[in-house]
């Protein structure tokens, strides 16, 4: 064998234990990841889009405000007739249920409003209490949350109504955010407190933050 074969060899072994090890990475960190009961699991995690929200207290809520601790996002109003009001109640179990784990590992539960208009800071403070006193509404200029929900994979509608008012369509899904401010899992309706609390355990075992 001459010397450039040996070294084309050489770099064909290399090339082959890169792409070996690469796999088994892969391999390894897929089956570390939960196997969940009621949700999607997204393998990798997905980065979120950029985004500026304002807290119900009033405070800049930017994506370093996810980092940290897991966080349930849910994106809703506070004239949804049914299905917030639903969800939310769920959540405030799925907090119960969780209320075992050390205090940075129990998620933060998030009601980001997609009605702008009638969801003042002082409606959402009231609105979000009646479920949870932790739980936080956010909002933001209509423009900045349209931008924010197309990107999410959440987009709304407004549906007029005779009478000159109007309801707001919306995902029902609930948005699991890892530490790192990623987003981990999809669960869609219709959600189980027990299901949803026990696949969120199993998140936060994965990566306990």
């Amino acid at each position: 064998m001459t010397r450039n074969q040996s070294l084309a060899l050489a770099a064909l072994v290399a090339i082959v234990a890169i792409g070996a090890g690469m796999l088994l990475s892969r391999m390894l960190s897929e089956s570390r990841s939960p196997a969940l009961a009621s949700g999607t699991l997204l393998t990798p995690p997905r980065p979120l889009p950029p985004v500026e929200l304002t807290d119900h207290h009033g405070q800049a809520f930017g994506l370093e405000r996810l980092e940290g601790r897991w966080s349930l996002m849910f994106f809703g109003f506070t004239h949804c007739p049914d299905i917030c009001p639903q969800t939310l109640g769920v959540l405030a179990q799925v907090e119960k249920r969780l209320a075992d784990l050390p205090q940075r590992q129990r998620p933060q539960v998030l009601l980001v409003s997609v009605d702008p208009g009638r969801d003042t800071l002082e409606q959402l403070a009231s609105y979000v209490a009646f479920f949870s006193p932790s739980f936080t509404g956010l909002t933001a200029a209509q423009s900045t949350l349209d931008d924010f929900t197309r990107a999410m994979g959440a987009p709304t509608a407004i549906t007029p109504f005779e009478d000159g008012g109007y309801t707001v369509d919306h995902s029902a899904a609930v948005f699991a955010i890892n530490p790192s401010g990623a987003l981990r899992a999809l669960f869609s309706p219709p959600h189980s407190p027990q299901a949803l609390a026990e696949d969120v355990r199993r998140l936060i075992q994965t990566d306990p933050a």
